[in-house]
């Protein structure tokens, strides 16, 4: 039997991430194309305060989206749109850029087969987020200098809903964290977020025992897509096929950032 076509097997993680983007919004509004979200608490977090494209009419121009984003986060210190629908994406991508937008394509993979070769997971384990904070810390505080940033984005990433759970795993060496992920899970599907193979899992294969761990917890709860979205970028896309992932789909942001970084690093949730 032939797999799904593409457009089809990508449905289940793009049902899933809407879930959660109402999930942990504060405050909600809907849109012709689709929503837009806030989280309050935590404006500097961008993928928890961003307009949403999950659908795209015939005539959807660039400078229109700037301007709805401009109205509809008037008071936030950036400008942030999320751009599901893949066809319609990379049209939109040269009019952002010449705009000064910061664009950042990140590739869906779904768990669909087996790892290619066995995964030992007994060195990772469930613990409690807060278990893991000082090494989430460390981790987002690399990634983002800005204090401010990294302190909303670790409160993010821990935020409980009862239908969006966040579990989390890890492997030890010593008593250090060495790697760590987040699982977010509920009613139809299961994400992998804030995936983080630190400097003591090197050699060590901790990184995919970990990941590996999560996929099994979510399996037990028969949560369904499993998925990662993940950079688009070859080494990293290869990690998650060992591990039985097919790339199935793409997701586009449009950053306008309050300063002037040279990349934009997105952390899902």
């Amino acid at each position: 039997m032939s797999a799904p076509p593409r457009p089809a097997l990508l449905e289940g993680p793009l049902r899933f991430q809407r879930h959660l983007d109402r999930c942990l919004a504060t405050r909600v509004g809907e849109t012709p194309w689709g929503a837009v979200i806030h989280r309050d608490d935590l404006p500097r977090v961008w993928d928890l305060n961003v307009v949403l494209v999950e659908r795209a009419p015939p005539g959807l121009y660039a400078t229109a989206l700037m301007a709805r984003a401009e109205r509809l986060q008037a008071g936030l210190p950036q400008r942030a749109i999320r751009v599901d629908h893949e066809e319609a994406a990379p049209d939109l991508v040269p009019h952002f850029a010449a705009a000064g937008w910061k664009v950042q394509r990140t590739v869906v993979m779904v768990l669909r087969r087996g790892p290619t070769k066995l995964i030992d997971s007994s060195a990772a384990a469930e613990v409690g987020v807060d278990q893991i904070q000082s090494a989430r810390e460390a981790a987002i505080g690399h990634i983002y200098r800005d204090h401010e940033i990294a302190a909303q984005l670790v409160a993010a990433g821990a935020i409980q809903h009862p239908e969006a759970r966040v579990r989390a795993f890890a492997a030890l060496v010593g008593r250090e964290v060495a790697a760590y992920c987040l699982l977010r899970i509920g009613d139809g599907g299961s994400k992998l977020v804030e995936v983080q193979a630190l400097p003591l899992s090197q050699g060590h294969s901790l990184g995919r025992a970990t990941i590996w761990a999560a996929v099994l917890a979510a399996r037990r709860e028969r949560a369904k897509p499993i998925f990662v979205e993940c950079r688009d970028e070859q080494w990293e896309k290869a990690v998650y096929r060992r591990l039985g992932f097919d790339e199935v789909g793409a997701v586009y942001r449009f950053i306008r950032p309050w300063t002037e970084p040279e990349s934009v690093p997105i952390l899902q949730y």
